[in-house]
């Protein structure tokens, strides 16, 4: 059979395909292929296998040898807040300097001093900001995106950031799912229970068409666990929870009760709140980046695999808390700091994080009939990837089977 390309001279295929989500020991099996091929056609993987059986069986104008490099799906980055209006860099030198988070708001910094820069942009100008970091996430291997709106809230603001979010999925060709977080923050200009009337009336219905999951800040200081259920009950979208970030304030529970997809940074919760959440089906998504730009304890996810959660890991990527985007550095944090092997990292890096984003019958993994994106590296083995953590080995991007090329 005649297809679109071939990738041939792997020196290990890393597939991930297996049982979904993985968990336990499946979080071992990469469905690693050593000496492997593949075949593309119309966007999509149509054979993978041994390469003596790959180029018996399909033919190509367009052949890419990998001259013995390995090759993985393309990263799914399930928690993100890449879409946002300028810096914070000065709050990051006070916090240097020994300021405490609630000095540095006092003088206009955290997530207001964000959202001010993000509704002072038109579209088009936050676009262009944002569009900068997808380009540099996608060059070191991440395909699929989740985006949090946040830095609005206000109706048009929350609106404009979830716009944008959509076209730069279409822009580039990334699959990109976009959570409405509205609920992120409170505007230094309401009343917590008016903005609460707000982000779950007007606010909801404008952004709900252009929104896949809808997401809450649940934290000590931030929106507690009855405020949240109010929020998102009646939202009838897929439900995306920050919880027991700062605190154990019982936020593991809440999304084990409220059926969430994904429970989001996890650093103080209990034993009890991983068996809820391994009870429920609600998947643990890991940001060790948080953890590590903030100087602040890593979650126990080690401790969550052993109860039978299925877990994930993303980076996090944000203005203030966290500004690593690479997610190979996100896969070698889960590896030194969560505990992890580096095929349970990239597992969840991949297969479990699509699965979080209900994308797992598309991306995620290198099998017959899902989009055909994957990365190839410039070295022969994965486990290159967390060794050698501060280094990007994401030679080449493809998505949809195309490579991933811009001129800036």
């Amino acid at each position: 059979m005649n297809v679109d390309l071939i990738v041939k001279n792997i020196s290990q295929l890393v597939t991930c395909r297996g049982s979904v989500p993985k968990k336990g020991k499946d979080l071992l099996d990469l469905g690693l292929i050593e000496h492997g091929a593949l075949a593309v056609k119309d966007g999509r993987f149509i054979g993978i296998g041994f390469e003596r059986e790959i180029l018996k069986n399909f033919s190509s104008d367009a052949v890419v040898d990998t001259y013995g490099c390995a090759v993985l799906p393309g990263f799914v980055d399930s928690h993100t807040h890449l879409v946002f209006g300028g810096d914070r860099s000065k709050e990051f030198e006070m916090r240097l300097q020994g300021s405490s988070y609630e000095e540095i708001m006092s003088k206009g910094g955290g997530i207001l001093s964000t959202v001010k820069a993000t509704r002072a942009l038109p579209k088009e100008s936050l676009f262009d900001q944002s569009s900068r970091r997808m380009k540099a996430m996608i060059a070191s291997g991440t395909t699929t995106f989740e985006i949090k709106s946040g830095y609005g809230i206000d109706v048009a603001n929350e609106l404009k950031m979830l716009k944008v979010a959509k076209d730069l999925g279409e822009m580039y060709g990334a699959n990109v799912k976009t959570t409405f977080l509205g609920a992120h923050s409170l505007p230094d200009d309401m009343s917590k229970d008016d903005f609460i009337r707000l982000v779950k009336g007007e606010m909801l219905q404008t952004c709900k068409p252009y929104s896949d999951f809808i997401d809450v800040f649940c934290d000590k200081g931030a929106f507690t666990n009855d405020e949240t259920e109010d929020i998102v009950w009646d939202s009838k979208l897929p439900i995306r929870l920050h919880v027991d970030e700062l605190a154990d304030t019982g936020g593991a529970h809440l999304a084990s009760r409220l059926g969430a997809i994904s429970a989001d940074h996890l650093i103080c919760s209990s034993d009890d709140g991983f068996k809820a959440l391994a009870d429920s089906g609600t998947v643990c998504t890991f940001l060790p980046g948080t953890s590590f730009f903030l100087g602040k304890p890593f979650a126990k996810a080690r401790r969550a695999i052993e109860l039978d959660c299925i877990t994930a890991i993303a980076s996090d990527r944000n203005p203030g808390s966290c500004t690593i985007q690479t997610m190979g550095f996100v896969i070698g944090l889960a590896c030194t700091k969560l505990g992890m092997t580096p095929a349970e990292a990239i597992n969840c890096a991949t297969i479990n994080a699509a699965y979080s984003l209900r994308l797992q019958n598309e991306v995620g993994s290198i099998e017959a009939g899902k989009k055909a994106d994957f990365l190839v590296l410039d070295v022969s083995s994965y486990k290159m990837i967390p060794y050698e953590l501060q280094i990007n080995h994401v030679k080449r991007v493809f998505l949809s089977g195309k490579e991933a090329k811009w001129q800036d």
